[in-house]
């Protein structure tokens, strides 16, 4: 196994849902994580756990999925962020960012500052056609 590759352990204590990220959280990680994420946390989740202290590097992609993981919960459900380690601290430092920025804004929340400054909906996105890349420029 690649000493990189994300690993997720979950422990299930009542309401209390904790996940414990070991290895990269990054483009290439995340949609393995977000799914297991999903399957995990459901209506019966009354806190979510984020253990970092495993996750030896993290991106921009790593830090979105973060803030997603978060929008799984239930209403009102706190996420707690602990045990980061030192290289997640120094991207959330680059990026401007703090634990409770991890949080995305919820529907008629007002977005922080920093990562999401420029925030674009996916409706806002035109598409993107084979044409309109001119690869020999």
């Amino acid at each position: 196994m690649d000493e990189h590759a994300l690993t997720i352990n979950t422990i299930r204590d009542g309401p209390v849902c904790s996940l414990i990220l070991r290895g990269d959280l990054d483009l290439f990680e995340i949609a393995g994580f977000l799914e297991h994420a999903a399957r995990v946390i459901d209506d019966q989740t009354e806190r979510l756990v984020l253990d970092l202290a495993g996750v030896t590097f993290l991106d921009c992609a790593g830090v979105r999925a973060l803030m997603i993981a978060t929008r799984l919960t239930p209403a009102g459900c706190p996420v707690i962020i602990r045990a980061v380690s030192p290289e997640v601290s120094r991207v959330l430092e680059l990026l401007g960012l703090d634990l409770e920025s991890i949080r995305e804004p919820g529907p008629g929340q007002e977005l922080p500052t920093g990562l999401w400054d420029r925030a674009i909906s996916q409706q806002e996105l035109a598409p993107v056609e084979p044409g309109d890349l001119d690869l020999d420029a």
